[in-house]
């Protein structure tokens, strides 16, 4: 069974599939940070067995802080239970474009301070801009002829993204936070 959670808006999203090609169920919810309990209460109402998850796909961001944390120490639990599970880890961004690969796109995802978190891909789904915090009105001037939105990760790309992607060591793995959150400017102040 493989497993995946997306985290890194206020949204959460679990797909649960037998395959990368099988998916057999995607839940979403809005329920604005409130990940932690959502993710507890959707596995135990599915009745999940933590002996047959194969692997667990999470965001590595970027996203916010919290929200990403959650994913992360959620499968480093899960590893207690089940030492075999193998880990993924997909960018939110490229998440979000997957979901209109052959096009000139730039997946947004809001930053603070009026910023966004985005990168940009060509219709080959070749990333051509890093995954950064821009300005909105600098991506408009820079890429006129891109699709530049905002749109939920959802967990059911990341599986069909991980197809090819390579294992994480979940001990040791670091999120993509590209800015680190408030609470660390405002203690190194």
């Amino acid at each position: 069974m493989i497993i995946a959670i997306e985290t890194s808006t206020q949204f959460l999203s679990i797909a649960i599939a037998s395959s990368y090609d099988d998916i057999i169920l995607e839940l979403n919810y809005f329920r604005e940070f409130y990940h932690c309990e959502m993710l507890n209460k959707i596995l135990d109402d599915l009745k999940i067995d933590f002996s047959k998850i194969k692997e667990i796909i999470i965001s590595r961001g970027p996203g916010f802080f919290s929200s990403l944390r959650i994913s992360l120490a959620f499968s480093k639990a899960l590893k207690i239970f089940n030492e075999n599970i193998k880990f993924k880890a997909i960018s939110s961004l490229k998440n979000i474009a997957f979901k209109l690969k052959g096009y000139k796109v730039i997946p947004t995802i809001k930053a603070p301070k009026n910023m966004v978190y985005a990168c940009a891909f060509d219709e080959n789904f070749h990333l051509i801009l890093e995954e950064g915090i821009y300005n909105l009105e600098f991506l408009k001037n820079e890429f006129k002829n891109f699709i530049i939105f905002e749109d939920i990760p959802s967990a059911r790309n990341l599986i069909l993204l991980s197809k090819f992607e390579n294992y994480i060591d979940i001990e040791n793995f670091q999120l993509n936070y590209i800015r680190e959150p408030d609470a660390v400017y405002n203690k190194r102040s």
